[in-house]
């Protein structure tokens, strides 16, 4: 992270793991932390290896994104145009080794994809109940947002 320029609004948030012989736990989301702005509902997407789901920008949701199982990469791109960072490209890869909370604020484009053989399962706690009129979807490949998977 140390050289990449962050976009604003996009947060990484360090996880705790409990290490347990019996099962560990995995701690998510507090109403306390950053990025919790509200509930709406909570879902799982399941992305297969190599499968892309790209790209969605929502208008007034707040996702945040915890990888529990696999690995999913995280593209995210801001295009506001009233964002000190727009133009700017982040990656992350969310997994139970690199575990952490990735927050994404309304108007950020984002897709994924995942990096593991097995199961790969991403987590959305959002601030609002799924609506398909507050999103914009465009096919992976597109004019306005120059990115290979």
């Amino acid at each position: 992270m140390d050289n990449i320029k962050e976009i604003n609004g996009v947060y990484i948030t360090p996880l705790k793991k409990i290490n347990h012989p019996k099962g560990d736990i995995l701690h998510i989301m507090k109403s306390s932390d950053i990025g919790f702005v509200g509930f709406g509902e909570v879902y799982c997407s399941e992305i297969k290896y190599r499968a892309i789901k790209a790209w969605k920008k929502h208008l007034k949701m707040t996702c945040n994104f915890v990888v529990l199982v696999g690995g999913v990469r995280i593209i995210v791109v801001d295009d506001r145009n009233d964002s000190c960072t727009n133009g700017v490209f982040n990656e992350f890869i969310l997994s139970r080794n690199n575990y952490f909370r990735l927050t994404v604020p309304p108007g950020v484009w984002y897709g994924f994809t995942g990096t593991n053989k097995g199961a790969n399962i991403l987590i959305n706690i959002a601030n609002l109940p799924h609506n398909p009129e507050e999103q914009i979807n465009i096919p992976e490949k597109n004019e306005l947002i120059n990115y290979s998977f």
